[in-house]
């Protein structure tokens, strides 16, 4: 085992040996061509391969970057409080919309004329009746009238009875009155413009009438009963 040992010793020295010989030589012979063809004093020059010009020239170009770092706008403490957004952009309209005018027939009516009824003609007399007193066979009758007009003027009143009252007057003041079948009627002189008079009459009647009149009428009038 010794002697194998020694052996593999003594060949990887030579073999190291002769490796070193010959970097030597080629070392030296590098130099001597290299300063036999070169110039005195000028720098020796060292070209590329081939190879190596064919590798760069393959190789992509880096093109400087010119994306851009956003940077953060830096708020101002003294600025007031709330950045104002940005105005929306308004929509106008194409084309505004014209309204059509209307056609308004205006149509004016029809003169017409005017029919004013005449008003009716005041009353010359008012007169209104009431039974003052009753009692089982007889009553007591009372007849106001009232002269509306300008000039003095005489005046008379009907009463109408109905037939089964059997009214027959006793006596009368302030007017002549008269009878005839179950009508009664009182008769006044002048009365003034304005003037009013109180005129009556007692009159029997049968048990189970009321002695009250159907109707009243005034000469020139109207008369009311109550």
């Amino acid at each position: 085992m010794a002697k194998h040992a020694i052996r593999q010793f003594i060949l990887a020295r030579l073999v190291l040996g002769s490796a070193a010989a010959v970097l030597v030589a080629l070392v030296v012979w590098v130099a001597v061509v290299a300063g036999g063809s070169g110039s005195t004093g000028e720098p020796l020059m060292v070209q590329p391969t081939a190879d190596l010009q064919a590798a760069q020239g393959s190789l992509p170009a880096v093109a400087p970057s010119t994306e851009s770092v956003p940077v953060a706008p830096s708020l101002d403490p003294s600025a007031p409080g709330s950045a104002s957004p940005s105005p929306s952009a308004s929509r106008s309209p194409s084309a505004s919309a014209k309204p059509k005018p209307s056609k308004s027939v205006s149509r004016t009516p029809s003169a017409s004329p005017s029919r004013s009824s005449p008003s009716p003609a005041p009353d010359v007399f008012t007169a209104s009746y009431a039974t003052s007193a009753t009692w089982r066979e007889g009553f007591i009758a009372a007849v106001s009238v009232v002269n509306n007009s300008a000039t003095a003027r005489e005046w008379s009143v009907t009463l109408t009875y109905p037939s089964s009252a059997d009214v027959e007057v006793r006596g009368g003041w302030n007017a002549t009155v008269s009878t005839s079948g179950d009508t009664i009627t009182l008769r006044g002189r002048s009365l003034a413009p304005g003037a009013s008079i109180t005129a009556g009459f007692q009159g029997s009647k049968g048990g189970s009438a009321t002695g009250k009149p159907t109707s009243c009428s005034v000469g020139g009038g109207s008369c009311r009963m109550s």
